[in-house]
């Protein structure tokens, strides 16, 4: 049976364990792009702290309109910086996929999955294990699938409809760079609001993104949830209910997890195959070191 330190095969490349770094914003991203030394080693510490998958914060992959805080991955000139990210994780065993994420600013779609196979041309060559592309938060990509989106332009589709672009982006992303860079899908269990996307709906985006090439589905609830109770592990019954009809892919789960006891748990009884955690690992970054500690005086006793 797996736990929550039980090594993991992906694609042919080996996580450490089953704990994966939330893309939350570090706040060291500056308005230039580039990922400077602070921010690389702000990630380091992780790595070293025994984090086995790495999710950066959001990388652009194209120029933003307004200046902003963020990094960048739309030119060549970002790849030293990012390099000297990937090499960091690496350095002690952890294996680290870039978050890319494009403004919601109207691009046409045919430009869309352009640049996200740049973008994936330049993760590889800067040495992420993998990508994950976005529909569960703010972005171009998460505004084409919301049905909430489409309801407020007067559009009625469906989400099998919705998804295309998404899908379009994945299969090209397959067929050019095949098992050398995980595809990774962040998306919404449900977004448990009035017109927004229902449980019914993300099974069915699961089901055909895994069909066309992602090999892990970071499955969340965002956070157009305001009345919804939060306790310890409140999404994962959503989580579980994905994971079931997407057994072929790896499947990540959050969600207030940060009692090693309770991570352990969610590993051990099959909901989900890795947990990620946000808070925890921001506020202290050696989390990974101390739940193997607790986990350890747990089982001696």
């Amino acid at each position: 049976m797996a736990d929550l330190f039980t090594p993991l095969q992906v694609a042919g490349r080996q996580l450490a364990n089953r704990i994966v770094m939330a893309p939350a914003p570090s706040g060291l991203a500056g308005r230039d792009g580039f990922c400077h030394a602070a921010l690389v080693s702000y990630y380091e510490r992780r790595a070293r702290a025994g984090v086995g998958l790495i999710v950066t914060e959001l990388l652009l992959i194209c120029e933003p309109s307004e200046p902003v805080a963020h990094l960048g991955i739309w030119h060549d000139s970002f790849l030293p910086g990012l390099r000297r990210l990937s090499a960091a994780a690496h350095a002690f065993g952890s294996r680290i996929a870039f978050l890319l994420e494009a403004p919601a600013v109207g691009i046409p779609v045919t430009s869309l999955v352009e640049l996200y196979l740049q973008a994936a041309w330049r993760a590889l060559a800067a040495g992420a294990d993998g990508v994950f592309l976005s529909i569960a938060d703010d972005g171009a990509l998460a505004q084409l699938v919301s049905p909430r989106h489409a309801l407020s332009n007067g559009a009625h589709s469906s989400a099998n409809d919705r998804i295309q672009p998404v899908l379009a982006i994945v299969e090209q992303m397959r067929q050019r760079f095949g098992r050398r860079l995980w595809i990774g899908l962040r998306m919404p269990a449900a977004e448990l609001i009035p017109g927004g996307l229902r449980h019914q709906d993300a099974r069915l985006i699961a089901r055909r993104a895994v069909a066309a090439g992602v090999q892990m589905l970071d499955v969340t609830v965002n956070r157009y949830t305001p009345d919804v109770a939060r306790f310890p592990g409140w999404t994962i019954p959503l989580v579980a209910g994905i994971r079931r009809i997407a057994s072929e892919a790896v499947v990540i789960g959050s969600g207030q997890l940060s009692d090693p006891l309770l991570a352990d748990a969610v590993i051990q009884d099959g909901s989900v195959d890795l947990v990620m955690l946000c808070t925890a690992l921001r506020m202290v970054p050696e989390w990974p070191q101390l739940a193997r500690r607790s986990l350890l005086s747990v089982s001696v006793e």
